[in-house]
């Protein structure tokens, strides 16, 4: 039988397949679900875990990515779910709109990011998923419900990693195109720590770039404002591609051939930033950060209300560990969801990401934090690393035993089921 070999974004997860289909439309992609025994969908393969795997036939959402609908007067967009945030950027910019919030990728489809509760930072906004008004679902046998916010299932199968159907035209709720005023600064962890909830509560959106074991951070604050775009297209040439990709891929390189380096390149890399840097620009290209290099990555949703003391045990913990950095680890913010398995559901959220290129320290890195994230009855960001297992989660969510039951319920064949989704919801 031919086997395809099929690897996500970050090189870590491969699967064999036998079959890979493209729709084009939904009555293709209807055809397709109902026909095939075991199916799995993939949008564009930026997940570090095996949400593709499968043992049937893997479903390309790759040529289902039109726009069906723009309504200007009412903000609202309806979209094929294979669309890519950086298509969608595009078409909604022509057109004087955009996304209320974005993270810090483009590259990933609208079904990819909600179904992940995939987020950006701002305590005043939820993750992507918050955005969607209605949407329609493929069941297993290949029929379509359409979901609206009066429905049980609009917040119990929205978010749900594809364990309830396909996810397929969705209507978001956008907003007129704005500009973002961006400061970034350096500055001692310490006082990141005793300014969060300033930074946090009088910003749109704040978020915390550091790199172990530097004593200082990298502070991006970012506000909407009515003036245009302002900045020097050389100035942000050098610090997108000369400092962002070309250098900081060098150094990473020079770290990987000589880890004992490491914390002296992320000092004078963090070093850069210590003179305050502006600029004004369309959101959707403030939001976006430069492409990373590929790496590991896992990251967790803690209680916003504990976000000063998880903090400074979390710069403790990883100062005084045995593991070299050499990637930027990320903290955010979100606000709380009703989405039945969202790692933000009921709670507002401090997000902490740790990141590292690919070496032989990874695995240990991952366990170890998790274990600290456990302390806290945190959350795993579903499209990322964990190990954490359905006894651990069944006690993080007030809904999990209905999702459960509700997945059964309308896939009670396990057509979608795969072995990531079994090792979760059982």
């Amino acid at each position: 039988m031919f086997q395809k070999q099929i690897y996500n974004w970050a090189g870590n997860v491969s699967v064999c397949v036998s079959k890979v289909v493209f729709p084009k439309t939904e009555n293709e992609l209807q055809k397709i679900v109902a026909e095939f025994g075991k199916v799995r969908v993939c949008g564009s393969l930026h997940s570090w875990n095996d949400h593709f795997s499968n043992e049937g036939i893997l479903i390309s959402l790759e040529h289902y990515n039109k726009v069906i609908k723009i309504d200007k007067l009412n903000k609202k967009v309806v979209v094929q779910s294979g669309i890519k945030l950086w298509q969608l950027n595009k078409i909604l910019d022509q057109n004087g709109l955009a996304l209320p919030n974005l993270g810090s990728i483009d590259q990933q489809s609208i079904a990819g990011v909600i179904s992940t509760a995939t987020h950006g930072t701002g305590i005043k906004f939820g993750t992507l998923a918050s955005f969607i008004d209605c949407y329609s679902l493929i069941l297993a046998d290949g029929s379509k419900v359409n979901i609206d916010k009066t429905s049980t299932l609009f917040h119990a199968a929205l978010v749900s990693l594809g364990a309830m159907g396909v996810i397929s035209e969705v209507t978001i709720s956008v907003t007129d195109a704005f500009n973002l005023h961006e400061k970034v600064y350096a500055l001692p962890f310490s006082e990141i720590i005793e300014k969060f909830d300033e930074f946090i509560n009088t910003n749109d959106h704040c978020k915390i770039w550091w790199l172990p074991p530097c004593n200082k951070g990298v502070v991006y604050l970012c506000n909407r404002v009515q003036k245009p775009v302002q900045r020097s297209v050389l100035k942000q040439f050098y610090k997108d591609t000369v400092l962002s990709v070309w250098a900081y891929r060098m150094m990473v390189f020079v770290g990987n051939m000589r880890p004992s380096l490491r914390p002296s390149i992320n000092l004078l890399l963090t070093a850069q930033f210590d003179k305050q840097s502006h600029r004004i620009d369309k959101s959707y290209r403030v939001f976006r950060v430069p492409t990373p290099p590929k790496h590991r990555e896992t990251e967790w949703a803690f209680e916003l209300a504990k976000a000063k003391q998880v903090l400074q045990e979390y710069y403790t913990l990883i100062r005084e560990s045995k593991f070299t950095f050499n990637f930027i680890q990320e903290i955010r913010v979100s606000s709380k969801d009703d989405f039945w398995i969202s790692p933000t559901y009921g709670r507002n959220t401090l997000w902490i990401g740790t990141y590292n290129h690919f070496d032989k320290q990874w695995n240990s890195i991952l366990n170890f934090f998790e274990q600290f994230a456990i302390k806290y009855n945190a959350r795993p960001h579903w499209g990322k690393e964990f190990n954490v297992g359905n006894s651990y989660l069944k006690k993080q969510y007030e809904k999990f035993d209905d999702f459960v039951g509700l997945m059964h319920s309308l896939d009670p064949k396990g057509k979608f089921a795969n072995p990531l989704l079994s090792r979760i919801f059982r």
